[in-house]
C-alpha cells in the first residue's frame, strides 16, 4: 500500500513539475519594456489662462 502511495505522488510531483516548466509559453528573452517617466503639465487656473 506505501508503494502504491509513493507511486502516485510522484507520478503527481513530475506532472506538477512538468506544468509549472512549461510557464506561460513565451519565447525569447523575458524584459521590461523601456518606459519613459510620465509628462505632468500643472493646472492652470482660469486667472492664468487669458
Amino acid at each position: 500500500m506505501i508503494a502504491v502511495v509513493m507511486r502516485v505522488n510522484t507520478l503527481l510531483f513530475l506532472v506538477s513539475l512538468a506544468v509549472f516548466m512549461q510557464a506561460c509559453g513565451q519565447t525569447g528573452p523575458l524584459y521590461l519594456p523601456d518606459s519613459q517617466p510620465p509628462v505632468y503639465v500643472p493646472k492652470q487656473s482660469p486667472d492664468e489662462e487669458q
